[in-house]
């Protein structure tokens, strides 16, 4: 049970109430009988007190030092908080915005007329340039003629892919003012994982193939690369492994490859001998099937003489 504040008050003040006459109280016994009262004799009495007021004075001096202290640690808490607050304010407000750039998004197909909004526009622009890198894929089969094929890509993300400078711009400010404000990280990283939980495979590979043909320093590139979104948050959006491949060769980095591995309710041990003995089960059967359908041969009858 937490005491209150005028509670603890009271307890304080009756304990060194009760601290004081228990002395009090103390000093009588030992000196009793008391043979003479006069204004010397009290004065004696009174001094005998001295000892309980230094003793109070220490503890009073103590209190004081450890409530600056408290006061300290609380002001410091008090400060942590006010820049979570004002973090997730600003962090949430920027992202609301990135949305918002991002349905603001138009392309338009040249061949068709047709117009094209937010996430579909990107989904576009990424569907045509794989239609149009199909028609140099045959240089990936000599390696001395893949060099055509790579310059042949970085020419048409350049075309195709048409920087939308307010949608990169929104994202980058998100992602600077997550490495400004949190020192650490540890507080980076659930920052960092909401941002790429927002992004869909449409957006995440609109967003590798802008950095791909990237200058090696540009800001959002570089901050793409230190909170880790190509290499591990981007993993899992359908992007060619020659395009990845080419990617860490000309950035230097390391793309990290989407888990395969299932989860399964039984042992890979116990589901293999369960196959083992369901085969044996079943070729058991074909052959009980195989003998129990085999005509009878004929039996001679022996005629005995008798």
């Amino acid at each position: 049970m937490t005491l209150s504040l005028k509670q603890s008050a009271v307890l304080v003040v009756a304990g060194v109430f009760l601290t004081i006459v228990a002395y009090a109280v103390l000093i009588l016994y030992l000196t009793w009988p008391i043979s003479e009262f006069s204004i010397a004799k009290s004065g004696t009495f009174g001094d005998s007190f001295g000892v309980v007021t230094s003793l109070f004075s220490g503890l009073a001096f103590a209190g004081i030092i450890l409530t600056i202290i408290l006061q300290r640690q609380e002001l410091t808490e008090s400060r942590e908080i006010f820049r979570i607050q004002r973090f997730e304010g600003s962090f949430y407000r920027i992202l609301e915005l990135y949305r918002k750039n991002l349905e603001e998004i138009r392309i338009t197909d040249a061949q068709s007329g047709i117009t094209y909004h937010a996430i579909d526009a990107l989904n576009f622009v990424c569907k045509k340039l794989n239609e149009t890198m199909q028609k140099y894929s045959s240089f990936l089969e000599d390696e001395n003629q893949r060099v055509i094929y790579e310059s042949q890509l970085f020419v048409e993300v350049q075309k195709l892919i048409r920087r939308q400078a307010r949608y990169l711009g929104t994202l980058q400010s998100l992602l600077e003012l997550i490495e400004r404000d949190l020192p650490t990280a540890r507080e980076r990283e659930p920052y960092w994982n909401i941002v790429a939980n927002q992004l869909t495979s449409h957006e995440g590979r609109y967003l590798f193939y802008s950095c791909l043909v990237a200058d090696k320093e540009d800001p959002l590139l570089l901050l793409m690369h230190r909170s880790g979104m190509i290499e591990e948050r981007l993993k899992n959006n359908n992007i060619s492994r020659t395009h990845k491949s080419l990617y860490e060769r000309v950035h230097g980095i390391t793309i990290s490859r989407p888990s395969s591995r299932l989860v399964m309710p039984h042992p890979p041990e116990e589901i293999k001998r369960v196959k083992r003995l369901a085969r044996k089960q079943k070729k058991a059967a074909a052959e009980s099937r195989r003998v129990a359908s085999k005509p009878l041969e004929p039996t001679e009858e022996l005629d005995h003489e008798a």
